[in-house]
């Protein structure tokens, strides 16, 4: 608070010796409080109004106690705040005010001296002296002129300003004037005209100085008014501040007082704290000592330690010394053992596929014994791998609809979105081959050897794979010519002691009719389907006695050129008729004279299929409905025979009549049901499937040998 006492006395002593108190005093005659600072700075009594009356002066002295007393209470205020940082920037910034008005004022009191002159004798002012200087002595010059002109008698010129006025004497006269001397005119003339120029020019000088006075006095009342400004500011930022410091101290006030509760509040808390330290002190010296025993612990480990690595350090090098002599021979030791074991494992594994294989056997052996003794219709199913153009096409159509839950089963969805499961013999799924086919065909077609009538058929949509898997291929032959080629294998290995006679027949049903496909005139002649001893048969058929697998395949494949096949939209090569390849075989025991007669028919079935989908016309579409007619028989017979009807209806086609035999007792009978993966064909698939199922319920009854006894026909 002193700092901002001393301030203000400085700014009244500035105004003091810039000689700008009187207009302050002015100011201060209408504010007691500035009068009484200004009465502190100087030591005087301020007179208000230029003359004080007592009850003035007593108020001056009130007021300036009373400006003593809020000084104080600022100074306490601060010192208990310390917040008087706004009080000193504002009163700098007063004293930077004062500082500037003095410099104004020295640039007024400048240009004033300038405007009168100077004391220098420059501008305006030094050539109005040197003006006033001509003037005297052109008035001189005059007078003497006009007091010589009077004596010579000659006129008077006119009396110079300030001369007394012309008249007769007041004395008594004198005596009379002499004659005067003749005057000069033009000189006369001259002197006024000269004496007239410079009193205008002291007009304009004189003007000029009138006009700088007035500029002057016009920026001292502006100054002035500027400092009474400056001091009602200063006033009015008083009494801000002390309304200010007194809220500042009631908040400090009450901020002490929340102060005094809140840690009144937390003297026990300071107290349950000092209880908490002492416990805490009391634990770690606990600690402490039992880190001193732990330490005492630990030094005698680290000397076990010591012993014990010296030690492990013996241990090692001992042990790596016998490892290099002794590790060879466990490695070696070790590597037999391994090698002896492996061997036993193998062996073992060996062991167990053989008893694997003889168990399959055995289970198949005894489901074909149970099949042979109830006589059903075996039933394989099969599913063609999808097309290249199927695969590519990204059709929903062409999408897979048929998966392989388990061994033996089927499921398919249709487009409707129906699904259902089969169970059938055998199921073959996308990724079979023919070499897996026919294994599970092969003990079929050996009991033809042993005098039993056998018939495996292939059913289906056109383009389901019928003809792939029953004839094949040259690179990736069918059950067709892999059974031959087994047959004539066994006979082969088994010459020494039967004679085997194998002769074979190829025919097609094409639109109801029989063609002979050996036969040397294809198509000109008819055959018909007759009753005999040993089954139907067709009179004069072409029947060709064969010694080799190699003569088999060159009838095949000259039967193969007098097929009929077509181009539909299912199959680009689609069989239009059923074909049937029969093998028969006359055993005959050479030790004991006993003759076997044993059947193999393999057919090749013409395709089902839809006649709006297969885009048969013509031609074409009378061979379609003939199929058709031809499957439907076959498939009424197959109910018949599943419902145990005393009416089979064999005669209603001839592909029936040709299968009686097969579809009666005494055979054994294996139907390939052919389908396709896709949805597209799903609808097919279904038929196909179902006329399955039924054909599986069907029981031939228990096949028989056809054995003659020696000496009998």
């Amino acid at each position: 608070m002193k700092e901002k006492d001393d301030l203000i006395m400085d700014m009244l002593k500035t105004f003091k010796r810039l000689q700008v108190l009187e207009p302050i005093q002015a100011f201060a005659s209408r504010n007691s409080r500035i009068g009484n600072w200004v009465g502190l700075a100087t030591g005087e009594t301020v007179e208000i109004g230029g003359n004080a009356t007592d009850e003035e002066v007593q108020s001056l002295r009130k007021e300036r106690n009373d400006l003593r007393d809020m000084v104080k209470d600022l100074k306490s205020a601060m010192d208990s705040k310390g917040g008087d940082g706004a009080i000193k920037m504002k009163l700098k910034e007063y004293k930077k005010d004062v500082k500037k008005l003095e410099k104004e004022k020295s640039k007024l009191l400048a240009a004033l001296q300038q405007a009168q002159g100077g004391e220098g004798g420059g501008g305006d002012g030094a050539e109005t002296a040197k003006l006033m200087l001509q003037v005297e002595k052109l008035k001189k010059k005059l007078e003497k002129a006009e007091k010589k002109s009077g004596k010579e008698g000659r006129g008077l010129s006119p009396p110079p300003p300030g001369a007394p006025p012309s008249g007769p004497p007041s004395g008594p006269p004198g005596p009379p004037p002499a004659a005067a001397p003749p005057v000069d005119d033009g000189k006369v003339k001259h002197l006024e005209e000269e004496n007239a120029k410079l009193t205008k020019k002291l007009e304009e000088s004189k003007a000029k100085y009138e006009k700088a006075r007035g500029k002057l006095e016009e920026v001292g009342k502006a100054s002035l008014k500027g400092q009474e400004e400056i001091l009602a500011s200063m006033a009015s930022e008083m009494e801000k501040l002390e309304v200010s410091s007194k809220k500042e101290i009631d908040e400090a006030k009450n901020e002490i007082d929340a102060a005094k509760k809140e840690t009144a509040g937390k003297d026990a808390e300071v107290k349950k704290l000092a209880e908490n330290v002492k416990a805490l002190m009391k634990s770690n010296e606990a600690l402490k000592s039992s880190n001193s025993g732990l330490n005492s612990a630990l030094r005698q480990l680290a000397k076990k330690s010591g012993a014990l690595a010296s030690e492990f350090s013996q241990l090692k090098s001992q042990v790596l010394a016998s490892m290099k002599t002794d590790v060879p021979k466990i490695a070696k030791s070790t590597a037999s053992q391994i090698a002896a074991a492996s061997s036993n494992f193998m062996k073992s594994i060996e062991d167990l596929k053989i008893n694997y294989e003889k168990e399959v056997k055995e289970r198949k052996r005894l489901f074909n014994l149970v099949q042979e003794l109830r006589g059903n219709i075996r039933v394989f199913a099969r599913c063609r791998p999808p097309s290249k153009k199927e695969l590519s096409s990204g059709d929903e159509q062409a999408a897979i609809c048929v998966e392989f839950p388990k061994e033996g089963e089927v499921n398919m969805k249709n487009e409707k979105g129906k699904e259902k499961n089969w169970e059938f013999d055998q199921v073959f799924n996308t990724g079979s081959t023919q070499e897996q086919v026919y294994k599970e065909v092969s003990p079929l077609v050996t009991s033809v050897l042993d005098g039993f009538n056998v018939c495996i058929f292939a059913y289906g949509q056109t383009g389901t794979g019928k003809t792939f898997t029953m004839m094949g291929p040259e690179s990736n032959r069918g059950v067709n010519t892999r059974a031959l080629y087994e047959l004539f294998d066994i006979s082969q290995k088994r010459r020494s002691t039967i004679e085997d006679k194998i002769t074979v027949s190829v025919l097609e049903v094409y639109n109801e009719q029989i063609k002979d496909l050996l036969a040397e005139d294809v198509g000109e002649r008819k055959y018909t389907v007759r009753e005999g001893p040993h089954g139907n048969y067709v009179p004069d058929l072409t029947m060709v006695n064969v010694d080799s697998l190699d003569e088999v395949i060159e009838l095949l494949a000259l039967a193969d050129l007098n097929r009929s096949t077509a181009k539909t939209n299912m199959n680009e090569h689609s069989s239009r008729s059923h074909l049937i390849l029969s093998c028969y075989i006359v055993s005959t025991n050479k030790h004991s004279g006993e003759v076997s007669r044993g059947k193999l028919h393999l057919i090749d079935l013409a395709g089902s299929e839809r006649v709006g989908k297969s885009g048969a016309k013509g031609q074409a579409l009378k061979e379609a409905q003939n199929i058709n007619k031809s499957l439907s028989a076959l498939s009424d017979v197959i109910a018949a025979r599943g419902s145990g009807s005393s009416h089979i209806p064999f005669r209603n086609s001839t592909l029936t009549q040709l299968l009686q035999d097969s579809l009666s007792a005494d055979s054994k009978t294996l139907m390939f049901v052919c389908i396709s993966p896709v949805m597209y064909n799903s609808e097919e698939g279904f038929c196909s499937l179902n006329f399955a199922e039924r054909a599986r319920k069907v029981e031939l009854g228990k096949a028989t040998k056809n054995v003659v006894k020696a000496g009998k026909s």
